[in-house]
């Protein structure tokens, strides 16, 4: 696989347009199957989610659910045509992941056919709950909340009866280096490397880089359905899907598709609002026998857990499990899990010789102190995530 942390050069680009159109042209062989819902239909080697029509929702899912908790690679080749309407082209297209079947579908217009609604601020129109969309907007609606009608947001359902419009967005890229609806081929590359979730336009850097919590669209084998969806409202274009190449980081890979007609035991009862990762407000140490402690340690407090340890004995950490985001205006290496991420002395860190965003202790005045291995000062708050392990005193 591809570094996924670099930008691809025009090479691969055409490699990959001529591949991903390649798997269309191959309806027929053995492989992962879609479901079309609505009105997506396959038109001419591709796959319509929706005409040029007003008012008009379709969607496309793998019939079966993918591996995508441990990261995965998704190259989908675009197309947008036909504008007409309201806003000369609406509404936009999403890649989505969730867990409620391959015929879930939702409201027309502004809701993309993932979100609540349905374009005419009919909120009785259901979303998918818990989905985690991709969304590549092209219509700004007249509320002002949206920033343009040529931005990419990821976007997050809540459950039944919790779900708003527009959906929480986890965050944007509004300054694309491409017109979406421009009526040209276009590739799009989405890469979920846990947590960070990129996303790429044609080549160059990555146009959104945003941590994402996929724990509420898996199973518990860390599969969920993933699949396209796309509406038109008052304004309407074709929104096609010309080719896609889905690959996951486990073994598991797919072949030429077909048409058809987290490992964390905290539960994240509590959480900070605002953070795309669960992060508890403070910790919670669990006593569970004589020197033996449960620890969920959340990432934004320095040195935010401690237990008493007066004979200053030997703190075995073990079981640890979780992610954390310590360096968000960084490089994408700037999350990950309790053994950080190695690399050169960094004065900057709590304890410099130790890798960024590792899990670290101390011991000092009668306690042993906990912390992710953070940025000391202002920028620790804005840390997210937790790690969860337990700690023998010996």
């Amino acid at each position: 696989m591809l570094d996924s942390m670099k930008p691809f050069p025009s090479r691969f680009v055409q490699a990959v347009l001529a591949a991903v159109t390649a798997a269309v042209l191959a309806q027929g062989q053995e492989g992962p199957k879609l479901q079309l819902v609505g009105e997506a239909e396959v038109w001419q080697n591709r796959i319509r989610l929706t005409p040029a029509l007003p008012q008009t929702v379709g969607a496309a899912w793998f019939v079966e659910r993918q591996p995508v908790a441990a990261g995965f690679e998704m190259i989908i080749q675009f197309q947008l045509t036909q504008q007409g309407g309201l806003g000369r082209g609406a509404d936009g297209f999403a890649f989505v992941l969730q867990n409620n079947g391959p015929e879930a579908l939702a409201g027309r217009g502004s809701a993309g056919g993932f979100a609540v609604g349905d374009g005419r601020r009919d909120s009785s129109q259901p979303g998918i709950p818990h989905s985690i969309a991709v969304f590549f907007d092209t219509f700004r609606n007249p509320d002002g909340l949206d920033p343009s009608d040529n931005y990419i947001a990821v976007c997050t359902n809540g459950r039944v009866g919790k779900m708003r419009w527009p959906p929480n967005r986890l965050g944007t890229g509004t300054k694309l280096k491409i017109k979406l609806k421009d009526g040209q081929p276009h590739l799009a590359r989405i890469r979920y490397k846990p947590p960070v979730l990129l996303v790429y336009l044609d080549d160059g850097e990555p146009e959104l880089r945003v941590p994402v919590d996929l724990s509420t669209v898996v199973d518990a084998q860390g599969r969920a359905f993933i699949g396209f969806t796309a509406s038109t409202g008052s304004g309407w274009e074709n929104h096609d899907i010309l080719g896609w190449k889905f690959k996951p980081d486990e073994p598991q890979v797919s072949s030429a598709i077909t048409v058809v007609n987290s490992d964390i035991t905290f539960s994240p009862t509590t959480c900070l609002s605002g953070r795309n990762l669960c992060t508890p407000p403070e910790a919670m140490v669990e006593e569970r026998g004589p020197g033996q402690f449960h620890i969920v340690l959340p990432a934004h407090v320095e040195w935010g857990a401690s237990i008493a340890n007066p004979r200053r004995l030997e703190a075995v950490i073990s079981g640890t499990r979780g992610t954390a985001c310590w360096d968000l205006d960084g490089a994408a290496d700037g999350c990950g899990g309790p053994a950080g991420v190695p690399g050169p002395r960094n004065d900057e860190l709590l304890l410099p010789d130790q890798p960024a965003g590792a899990l670290i202790s101390k011991t000092e005045k009668g306690r042993t102190w906990f912390s992710l291995n953070g940025r000391k000062g202002r920028h620790f708050g804005t840390n997210q995530g937790f790690y969860e392990f337990d700690v023998s005193l010996r």
